[in-house]
């Protein structure tokens, strides 16, 4: 078994950065937002086969497995939504993922790849399922509903043949430079335009975790195979898919299947690749679906003149910033339309905070998956490469997306606000049949940056990215109905999005509309320090420092070396007194006991404490110091190392209002962070004025789409 991948070609260096181990498997596997309900091997002469069940109700939905190059990670972006409405089968044929890799080539034959497919189907009891075939396994998925037709109710192809001759030159080219064979299947596979991240995926994360010889013997398995036959005898409604501009696998090669199988019907993607289910999520989820789901038993339908007035606001969830300004900007757009419903599309911990603020999350967000905890995931010790983390984030992207058009199928809402809802500007842009009604994009940062000066893979993959959205915006304008800035021109750097892109402050200006920024308080209800202490316990004589991080566990280890420096600081004003605010994820029990020394999990209104301290330590997010900024309070901030957006984009903000008390926190030591907060608590502040009216700004902004109508004169 070859073990060596050959010469690594240079797209795949910048696609995919370093590879691991060849033949290794991610961890942990093979989803991020799901984990099965029942997985385990079935084993058929010697040679076990991973499987896995996601989803405990509804009809059964089995993928038939994926040919050698691939295995189950290739389905992410589907079956974690389609889990929600089916049983979902996968598994890893033999040869790829955790199935295993027999080293005899008589152990790869069509035959056994279709007893292990239905061998899992006996183990998990399926009776009578629908039968997803992609690419080469359409293949074992006709042979199943032609020879076990009891079995089969429905039948999806995707990308899918029904014969394969012999392909001597494939292989060889497969064992001699494995890692060139891949770059090429893959760059054929995504033909779209902007594929880096699936055409990534599907070498690291698939094709790598096998080898150019195994992967070999597994294709000359298929060698033979011919299934047109038993296509002409399939009775079950049958759904073919397939990209007109798939260079895997020929169109022509799916019309074959959708004129054999009597009755099919042909979905063709124009402008199509080979693997939509993975380029597309979104299409393929919503086509297998709408062609395999019942019908819903009991559906209302309210007629339009009795229908309320009603807004659905998505608000990003890494954070607590900005639910809170959403919600000032809610309870503005309420004072100005007192009929207006408003439900939240949102996951913890901003859905906790509106539910205690009264508000009314909508009871389908128990399907999101959390983008807080992607964003831990990927965190270091105060480091976190926000643009891989946002790159990283498809799978929860098109999950949450799926779950967003569900609720658009079944209620009726007259606008949509989405403050950085990435998955639904982005899913609209791609899919802009499914935008239903006015839609409202809301953001405090345009462009993503690169780092790492030298890192060649950042800055392509960066510019990608930023030309992708650019390129979505000039060819849909009317998806935005009204983009808006929460911040000044100035607010957005004088940078460009990229070598040969625009300036980001000079596009930004052309398509997005300006409100300044949008506070969750009148600084002069804050005014009075000495009311503000006595409503939350603290004292007029002693110091008040507080450090926060927000509500995830990315900024511990900055809590923790506070801590550290929390009694040297001491040991200068015995009148200190420190709380930190630890956020629901970073156990309490992890810090020292001092004296003065407070630790709790959570201070609801935290902006409150903030505008009575005398010294706030807190990450380098927009929110946090912004708010700190208007109630003029001493602060350091200290930005996560390579999270371009606190780096560059809100260090160039607070520049703007005299305000960039940031610190690196790698360059201090636990005594020079004493040293530093103690200075920053008795320099004077020199602040520009944060603007006050931002919030009704935008509330303005968004009925007027609503409206149609300028609600700047009412």
């Amino acid at each position: 078994m070859s073990s060596e991948p050959g010469p690594i070609p240079e797209r795949l260096a910048l696609a995919a950065g370093p590879l691991p181990p060849i033949g290794s498997l991610p961890e942990p596997y093979p989803y991020e937002t799901v984990t099965p309900t029942r997985e385990g091997f079935v084993e058929r002469n010697g040679v076990r086969s991973w499987y896995g069940q996601f989803g405990d109700s509804g009809p059964w939905l089995a993928f038939a497995p994926v040919y050698q190059i691939a295995n189950t990670h290739l389905l992410k972006g589907v079956v974690p939504y389609l889990a929600q409405h089916f049983r979902v089968v996968v598994m890893d044929l033999r040869g790829n993922g955790r199935s295993d890799r027999p080293k005899s080539p008589e152990d790869y034959s069509f035959d056994n790849y279709f007893a292990d497919f239905v061998a899992v189907l006996d183990r998990l009891e399926v009776d009578r399922t629908a039968v997803v075939g992609i690419s080469a396994t359409a293949m074992t998925a006709l042979r199943l509903a032609a020879e076990q037709p009891q079995r089969v109710s429905h039948l999806v192809i995707a990308g899918g043949f029904a014969h394969l001759q012999a392909a001597e030159k494939t292989t060889a080219r497969m064992r001699s430079n494995w890692a060139a064979y891949l770059d090429e299947f893959f760059t054929i596979s995504f033909t779209e335009p902007h594929s880096t991240k699936p055409y990534e995926d599907g070498v690291l994360h698939n094709g790598w975790a096998s080898d150019g010889e195994t992967v070999a013997m597994g294709f000359a398995g298929w060698f033979g195979a011919d299934v047109r036959k038993q296509a002409e005898t399939i009775r079950c409604p049958t759904l073919v898919i397939h990209g007109d501009n798939d260079r895997r696998v020929p169109y022509p090669m799916g019309e074959e299947i959708a004129r054999l199988v009597p009755g099919a019907r042909l979905l063709t993607i124009g402008g199509g690749g080979h693997l939509l289910c993975t380029r597309d999520p979104v299409a393929f989820s919503r086509a297998v679906r709408d062609f395999v789901g019942p019908a819903p038993a009991n559906a209302t339908w309210v007629r339009g003149m009795a229908r309320k007035r009603r807004a659905l606001f998505i608000s990003s969830a890494i954070g607590l910033g900005h639910v809170q300004r959403d919600l000032a900007i809610a309870r503005e757009m309420r004072a100005l339309q007192p009929d207006l419903e408003i439900d939240w599309f949102t996951v913890h911990p901003a859905s906790t905070y509106l539910e205690r603020e009264g508000e009314r999350v909508h009871p389908i967000c128990k399907r999101l998956a959390n983008e807080s905890r992607h964003f831990e995931s990927l965190a270091g010790e105060h480091d976190l490469q926000a643009f891989f983390a946002l790159r990283t984030m498809d799978e929860v992207m098109a999950r949450n997306f799926l779950t967003f058009s569900d609720l658009m199928e079944s209620e009726h809402y007259d606008i949509v606000i989405g403050d950085e809802a990435w998955e639904v500007d982005y899913h609209y842009h791609e899919n802009p049949e499914l935008k239903r009604q006015p839609f409202v994009f809301l953001t405090d940062f345009v462009g993503c940056l690169p780092m790492e000066e030298g890192n060649r893979r950042e800055a392509f993959l960066c510019a990608d990215r930023n030309a992708d959205d650019i390129e979505h915006v000039a060819r849909y304008p009317w998806i935005r109905d009204r983009a808006i800035f929460v911040g000044n021109p100035e607010d957005a750097p004088q940078l460009p999005f990229g070598p040969g892109l625009p300036v980001i402050r000079d596009w930004t200006r052309r398509n997005y509309t300006f409100t300044g920024y949008a506070l969750p308080f009148d600084p002069k209800s804050l005014a009075d320090t000495g009311e503000l202490r006595s409503r939350h316990g603290y004292r007029p004589d002693e110091k008040l420092v507080i450090a926060a991080v927000g509500g995830t566990a990315v900024g511990a280890p900055l809590l923790h070396r506070i801590a550290e420096a929390f009694p040297l600081m001491k040991q200068q004003v015995p009148e200190l007194r420190m709380v930190l605010v630890a956020g629901p994820r970073i156990p309490r029990e992890a810090f020292p006991e001092h004296k003065g020394l407070d630790v709790l999990p959570y201070v609801h209104n935290l902006f409150e404490h903030l505008a009575c301290s005398d010294l706030a330590l807190v990450q380098g997010g927009l929110s946090t110091c912004m708010e700190l900024v208007a109630t003029r309070r001493a602060f350091l901030s200290f930005p996560l190392e390579r999270h371009f957006e606190q780096c560059i984009h809100v260090r160039n903000r607070l520049q703007n209002y005299c305000a960039d008390c940031s610190v690196r926190f790698r360059e201090l030591s636990t005594r020079e962070l004493a040293d530093q907060a103690l200075a920053a608590m008795h320099a004077p502040v020199n602040y520009r004025p944060v603007e006050m009216d931002g919030a009704a700004r935008a509330a303005r902004e968004i009925l007027s789409v609503m409206e149609n109508r300028a609600w700047a004169a009412a």
